[in-house]
């Protein structure tokens, strides 16, 4: 028999050694989440976008080079008439030349600069749309915290109900077996820690199967031994201005139409390279009378100007400004609802913290009745039924009081939540 003991005791000794037990709060819940989701991986994708395009935007700078070969044969060349006073070169119909063609870009009307700033914008909404999604899955963490929370603490007091009952049950049967109870009390006191039993194998499902959710959130494997902990301090939640993920999504988004409308006017600038070539033919290029192969070079300045698109321009501003506008509108929607649901959770908070105080009211007045009638029990002046009664009163009133704090610091987290401070 002792040697079964110490086996047991062995193996659970190593069980708790090889499955410790995690403490987890909601910012570390929050934070792994966040780097177990395939989202957060895009984000350094638009990284790398950001400084590759930004490279090869600014690459319009800098100078290019390219090689340009032609070999033709011509129907017809240039001559001269016939003139006995000197020999006049003959033309070859078959022509060469190869070059090197270099242009540096001087000026382009600040093409260059709004592109790039452009680039920049159109990048940031992008990624705007994954810090959207990401801020998606903060909120659902949230919600399955502070249930399997509840959960967690709606256990703990049910188990000390049932250490109590556990305790108050060995005096009633200490009292059955001197006379001075009847049987039926002792009955009672049962059947009460078998519901309590109950209760805390239905709540331990439920924290099992939300358990399981988080934990495929947020890359861990966890069971009811693992403690949620639960938030502790005040939080800032009057917040001032509202700066969620859409909100920034929408500015990034007329920022963006903003740099179109700029971009679209460099488009009507006149724009400046020096330009220089050189090279072999034959003939020379720019003296077709010499007519052996022979080098040739030209260096200057090219200018390009569209003095009329037609209206293109002015019309193509008109339509980013239009989309600019109704950038505007959902932005102003979207914050107007956003302040309405922060006024709602204000309201909230301010309702559970006056339930929390009365909570505390009541419990104060009810362990003093639970006392009195524990007492009153004990002399026979009431039944079991009566005082189990007022014990399942006060386990609702500490159950009521646990649920409102955790309500209230949910409450505060949904302000952080809708102002973008979670």
């Amino acid at each position: 028999m002792n040697f079964r003991i110490i086996i047991y005791l062995t193996a659970v000794i190593i069980s708790s050694h090889g499955m410790m037990a995690q403490k987890l709060s909601l910012q570390e819940c929050l934070t792994l989440a966040e780097q177990e989701s395939p989202l957060a991986k895009q984000k350094l994708y638009f990284e790398s976008m950001e400084a590759l395009t930004q490279k090869n935007v600014s690459s319009g700078f800098l100078p290019t080079f390219s090689i340009n070969g032609q070999a033709s044969y011509q129907s017809d060349v240039f001559s001269f008439p016939n003139n006995p006073a000197f020999d006049s070169p003959i033309i070859p119909k078959d022509q060469y030349r190869i070059t090197l063609d270099v242009q540096q870009k001087i000026y382009d009307g600040g093409l260059t600069k709004n592109k790039k700033i452009a680039e920049s914008a159109r990048i940031a909404n992008e990624s705007s749309t994954v810090e959207v999604d990401l801020y998606e899955i903060k909120e659902t963490i949230t919600q399955l915290f502070f249930s399997t929370l509840i959960y967690q603490e709606n256990i703990i007091i049910l188990r000390n109900l049932l250490t109590d009952l556990g305790e108050q049950r060995k005096k009633i049967e200490a009292q059955v077996a001197n006379g001075m109870v009847l049987p039926g009390n002792l009955l009672a006191f049962k059947k009460q820690i078998l519901s309590v039993e109950q209760q805390i194998l239905s709540a331990e499902m439920e924290q099992v199967a939300l358990l399981d959710m988080l934990g495929q959130w947020i890359g861990r494997d966890l069971d009811t031994a693992d403690e949620l902990q639960v938030p502790n301090g005040d939080l800032p939640i009057y917040q001032s201005e509202i700066d969620r993920p859409e909100i920034r999504l929408l500015k990034s988004q007329d920022r963006y139409w903003e740099s179109m409308k700029k971009l679209s006017e460099s488009g009507t600038r006149p724009m400046l390279w020096a330009v220089a070539q050189g090279g072999v033919g034959q003939p020379n290029t720019y003296n077709f009378l010499e007519t052996d192969l022979s080098d040739f070079y030209f260096i200057g300045l090219k200018l390009s100007w569209q003095l009329f698109d037609y209206g293109n321009g002015r019309r193509e501003k008109e339509i980013y400004a239009a989309r600019q506008g109704i950038v505007q509108s959902k932005l102003e929607h979207l914050t107007d609802n956003f302040d309405r649901k922060l006024t709602r959770e204000y309201m909230e908070v301010r309702k559970l913290e006056a339930l929390v105080a009365k909570d505390e009211e009541l419990l104060l007045m009810q362990n003093q009745i639970v006392a009195s009638a524990f007492s009153q029990l004990s002399n026979g002046v009431i039944t079991p039924t009566e005082y189990l009664s007022e014990l399942n009163s006060q386990t609702q009133l500490e159950v009521n009081r646990k649920i409102h704090l955790l309500k209230l610091k949910q409450a505060q987290y949904n302000c952080l939540n809708i102002t973008g401070k979670l």
